[in-house]
């Protein structure tokens, strides 16, 4: 792999992009596509260096996926939360007044 498929100096006139700079997907074009990605649609033997290389940036792409469904099931979670909240504050009022009450209120006194 050269320089400017590792992604250390990118030149200008070539179509491929760098390896990191790729995000996984085809955009129809496979000149456009990292040229290790371009040798495994063609089925050529990849070196251990291309190798290891495309399957790190497989892995640095599935931590990037994973990130953001983690990212987006905290915000569904958080917001259900916040609608939960707003739902019995809105429609519930005198229900938690009564349980704040009942709460705050000191136990009745038995008969002696």
């Amino acid at each position: 792999m050269d320089r400017h498929e590792k992604g250390i100096e990118k030149l200008p006139g070539r179509l491929d992009r760098p390896l990191p700079e790729w995000n996984g997907s085809y955009w129809g074009d496979p000149r456009r596509l990292p040229k290790v990605v371009q040798k495994l649609l063609l089925k050529r033997v990849l070196s251990a260096e291309e190798k290891a290389e495309l399957l790190w940036r497989f892995f640095e792409l599935d931590q990037r996926a994973r990130q953001r469904r983690a990212r987006i099931h905290t915000a569904i979670v958080w917001s259900a939360a916040a609608l939960l909240v707003a739902y019995f504050a809105v429609f519930q009022r005198a229900w938690i007044a009564e349980q704040v009450m009942a709460w705050l209120s000191p136990p009745p006194s038995s008969p002696a």
